[in-house]
C-alpha cells in the first residue's frame, strides 16, 4: 500500500523540479530582454556558471554590459594556465556546435590587469585578440555583431575584427560566462551582464 503512494509523491516531486526548472529559464530570458542586470555565479571548481539556460537567438548583434566584481582577480595552481582566456558572453554560429563555430568576448586576470579580448572559433580553431583593459567593478560596454566574413567586436569604444566561417543568418544559442581554459574557477566568481 506505500509503494503507489512512494511512487506517486516521487513523480509529483520530480514534476516540480522540471517546471521550477523551466520557470527559472525563461524567468531569466525575459530578465536580460527587459534590459536587468543578471548575476552569474562559477562556484569554486567549476567551469559552467548559473544561470545557464538555453535561450536561441536569430539576432545579427548582442549588446551587452558586464561588471566583474574583486571576485574576478585570481592566481592560478599552474602558472602556465594563468593566461588561459575565460569567456563572457556571446553564440554559437553558422548552424553548428559552438567549439566548431562561434564569437564571445573573453577575458583573464594577468599582470595585475582584468583583460577582456575578442575570441572565436573558426572552424574549430581558437582565434583571438586582445581588445583592452578594464576596472574591477567597472561597467564595460559590449558588442558583437555578425559581418558577411567576420565578427566586430566593441567593448568601451575599442573595436576588433576577427574571421567568420560562415555567412548569412543562422538560428544560434546564447553562451553564458564559462572559466577555463585547462582549470576550474579557483574560487566563487561573480560576473553581472545585462543584455541591452
Amino acid at each position: 500500500m506505500k509503494k503507489p503512494f512512494f511512487l506517486a509523491s516521487l513523480f509529483f516531486i520530480s514534476l516540480v523540479n522540471v517546471v521550477c526548472t523551466k520557470d527559472e529559464q525563461q524567468q531569466t530570458a525575459v530578465t536580460e530582454k527587459n534590459g536587468k542586470p543578471v548575476t552569474y555565479l562559477i562556484k569554486q571548481g567549476q567551469h559552467y556558471s548559473k544561470p545557464n539556460p538555453t535561450v536561441f537567438t536569430s539576432v545579427s548583434a548582442i549588446i551587452f554590459d558586464a561588471v566583474f566584481d574583486s571576485s574576478c582577480i585570481y592566481t592560478l595552481t599552474n602558472t602556465s594556465n594563468q593566461n588561459d582566456i575565460n569567456k563572457l558572453y556571446g553564440f554559437s554560429d553558422c548552424g553548428t556546435h559552438h567549439l566548431e563555430n562561434s564569437a564571445r568576448i573573453g577575458w583573464r586576470w594577468s599582470n595585475d590587469s582584468l583583460r577582456i579580448f575578442a575570441f572565436v572559433h573558426n572552424n574549430g580553431e581558437m582565434i583571438y585578440t586582445e581588445i583592452t583593459t578594464a576596472d574591477i567593478d567597472s561597467v564595460i560596454h559590449c558588442r558583437i555583431t555578425c559581418l558577411s566574413s567576420s565578427y566586430q567586436f566593441e567593448v568601451n569604444g575599442k573595436i576588433a575584427e576577427l574571421p567568420r566561417n560562415c555567412s548569412g543568418k543562422y538560428s544560434r544559442y546564447k553562451l553564458y560566462p564559462y572559466f577555463g581554459g585547462d582549470e576550474a574557477a579557483p574560487h566563487d566568481i561573480r560576473i553581472q551582464i545585462t543584455e541591452l
